[in-house]
């Protein structure tokens, strides 16, 4: 055998150690099903004397901003949902698309789901095309999300500029459109450290900065407190947190290289 081939087989044996979603059980309760708390999208409001403002695309709330009306949702809070956030966050994803968005064990199993490590990013875009294809093949041709490896950040940007104030999406369908990635809890509010693979949804960005350090991107949590997350249903972080995010996952689970579905 050679070393090419140990190194693979060694790398995907280390992935599969890896927890999804997956935590310390606590007692906080989070039941699941959709959340009913709004994000509180933010609205330029004028104060004072009103100054000439820049022209506003359509889906953006300011120059360098931009959000995607989405639903929130919880996963159940049981061991046999303790590593669902991928139908999670689909379920997130799809709310932007379908006022009927189905429940957490369908989506799960058009992602071919495994309880026991979660998804794959191939998988989660199958099953998200599968429920969008219907209304977006006959309007642009093809299927709109792919899964793909991005390994540079200003790419992983502007992935999530363009699609969340895609033009052609707005005008077509009414909304833009939200990005899936995948990340390491490690350093993610809400954790407490825990570290497992994790896919979120992203449906909001403030790029106005032009510092990593400054912008932020909005996304969704899903997962319970049993799966290790004890946090809100949605959370700002900087671009660079997430960079740091999604930098420990491509590091720490080479077993799925698609990192960004958009």
């Amino acid at each position: 055998m050679s070393q090419g081939v140990i190194k693979i087989a060694l790398a995907t044996a280390f992935a599969a150690l890896l927890p999804s979603c997956f935590g310390a059980q606590v007692n906080t309760a989070r039941p699941g099903g959709p959340v009913a708390l709004a994000y509180n999208f933010p609205r330029p409001t004028p104060t004072g004397t009103p100054e000439p403002q820049p022209s506003l695309t359509l889906g953006q709330v300011a120059a360098g901003q931009g959000a995607v009306q989405v639903r929130g949702f919880h996963e159940p809070g049981d061991w046999a949902h303790r590593n669902y956030c991928g139908a999670g966050a689909t379920q997130v994803l799809l709310s932007a698309w379908m006022s009927d968005v189905p429940d957490i064990e369908t989506v799960a199993k058009a992602s071919n789901l495994n309880p026991n490590r979660g998804e794959f990013g191939a998988d989660a875009t199958r099953a998200i095309n599968r429920y969008v294809n219907p209304v977006v093949i006959p309007a642009f041709g093809q299927p709109r999300y792919k899964a793909e490896h991005i390994i540079q950040l200003d790419e992983v940007k502007t992935r999530i500029a363009q699609d969340i104030v895609d033009q052609q999406a707005i005008m077509t369908f009414g909304h833009g459109v939200p990005v899936m990635v995948q990340t390491m809890t490690k350093t993610m509010p809400g954790w407490n450290h825990w570290n497992a693979t994790h896919m979120i949804t992203i449906f909001a960005f403030d790029f106005s900065h032009n510092d990593p350090a400054l912008d932020t991107v909005t996304y969704a949590e899903t997962p319970s407190p049993l799966a290790g997350y004890r946090g809100p249903d949605f959370q700002t972080i900087s671009v660079a947190a997430l960079w740091v995010a999604m930098q420990a996952y491509i590091k720490e689970f080479p077993a799925d290289p698609m990192n960004v579905i958009s």
